[in-house]
């Protein structure tokens, strides 16, 4: 395999380095038309400011995800977002750091089996009528207003009442400040942090941890409380032996509560406001739910996935030939997911959102053993949520043509999503 060296000589490097170094920082609201020409121009490149490898081919994101070579390295992750020295006595640093996500397999597999037993598939499938529950209870507040922002009232309070409720806790009522605590933590998982950043995390998670704690002692003090749920069967797990400090459960249950919070939501809001601005789409939704309802949850995370990359988490601990170029131990993998969803070499004609699509596997929840653990239950919240829409709002519309959207290097959300009923 060559280096990267001779290819960095030529215009078509330059102008995919530009586009690059602006995905990762600056993202457009649309920032697919760069993806597609990135992934064209250089599937597997070395950014030149950081030596960062960005990766969007579909068949070489695979590939790497699945690559043993790739791994996790906290102190690693620590110095390249924080540029230098890290204060590991922040609390934000010393919450990240029991995350089991930075783990490497065995470690990592031991404990997301012990951390995830409330959301497998089979876990999943049995919060079917529950999840329908609230999805009718809040689509029949919604449409005795006629007309409501989906985002907030419908995409938000669902996930907020389901994971509340896989996690063993009471549905928080209203607009809580600890909950709003969730974003500033949410930002230290940026490509990097400022120290800005790290202020209001510190603080969020000081909020947090005593919330969070508190409801983890009320679990752990009511035998009655569901066996299902994921702090009970982790405090099971802790009190047979499992190698689980309290802090590690603190962290992992705020880490849980915010990956779904914000993910599951997004991608709800995502799939509802392209079905209306791709109606015919929607009207096939609408002439079968129960067959097409999946499907449009898999092209919605093909077509506009919310999590478009992750942090600058992947270390090659040795040499990684990949794309016809040899990644040097030491380096970071940045997956470009959304890039990867668009590739014309796995989807044809992928510009067009098609709910009917065969064989769809987009990488949006990532790959290889650290797949996002709550991809089951975020695709079938979205799933029940989408059919029993359709179902009940044929004729819903957007209330708005050109819903804000609010983008950053790593996620691309809907802001607000104005709809009327009738």
């Amino acid at each position: 395999m060559s280096s990267a060296t001779e290819f960095e000589q030529t215009p078509l490097y330059q102008e995919a380095d530009e586009i690059a170094r602006l995905l990762l920082s600056d993202p457009p609201d649309d920032p697919y038309p760069l993806y597609n020409r990135l992934r064209e121009i250089s599937p597997v490149h070395r950014v030149s400011t950081t030596g960062d490898w960005v990766v969007s081919g579909y068949d070489v994101l695979t590939e790497a995800l699945r690559d043993p070579r790739f791994t996790r390295d906290f102190d690693d992750l620590m110095k390249r977002q924080h540029d230098g020295d890290v204060d590991y006595s922040r609390p934000i640093i010393k919450h990240r750091i029991s995350q089991f996500s930075h783990a490497n397999p065995p470690t990592y597999m031991k404990k997301r089996a012990v951390l995830t037993k409330s959301i497998t598939p089979t876990a999943v499938k049995k919060l079917s009528d529950e999840i329908e529950g609230y999805v009718n209870e809040l689509l029949d507040a919604a449409e005795a207003q006629g007309q409501t922002d989906m985002v907030k009232n419908f995409s938000n309070a669902l996930t907020l009442k389901l994971i509340s409720r896989v996690l063993g806790f009471p549905s928080p009522e209203g607009d809580p400040a600890w909950l709003r605590a969730f974003a500033p933590v949410g930002h230290t998982f940026r490509t990097s942090i400022t120290e800005e950043m790290l202020v209001e995390a510190d603080e969020a998670i000081l909020s947090l941890n005593p919330v969070i704690t508190e409801q983890i002692e009320k679990v752990r003090a009511n035998p009655s409380s569901p066996g299902d749920t994921m702090v009970t069967q982790v405090l099971q797990a802790q009190a047979e032996g499992a190698p689980l400090t309290d802090d590690d459960i603190v962290a992992n249950t705020i880490f849980m509560f915010g990956g779904a919070f914000h993910t599951s939501a997004a991608l709800i809001s995502n799939a509802i406001l392209t079905l209306m601005q791709h109606r015919d789409q929607w009207d096939l939704l609408v002439s079968d739910p129960e067959t097409h309802a999946k499907g449009a949850v898999e092209e919605t995370l093909r077509f506009d996935t919310a999590v478009l990359s992750n942090p600058p988490s992947r270390l090659a601990v040795e040499d990684v030939e990949l794309g016809g170029f040899t990644i040097p131990a030491g380096s970071i993998m940045i997956p470009l997911y959304a890039a990867a969803n668009h590739d014309p070499l796995r989807y044809e004609d992928p510009e067009t959102f098609d709910i009917t699509r065969k064989d769809i596997r987009p990488l949006s929840f990532g790959g290889g053993p650290h797949v996002c653990p709550g991809q089951h239950l975020a695709r079938h919240q979205t799933i029940i949520a989408l059919r029993i829409l359709a179902s009940r709002f044929p004729d819903m519309k957007l209330a708005a043509e050109d819903p804000p959207r609010v983008i950053m290097p790593l996620q691309r959300e809907v802001g607000e999503l104005q709809v009327r009923f009738a």
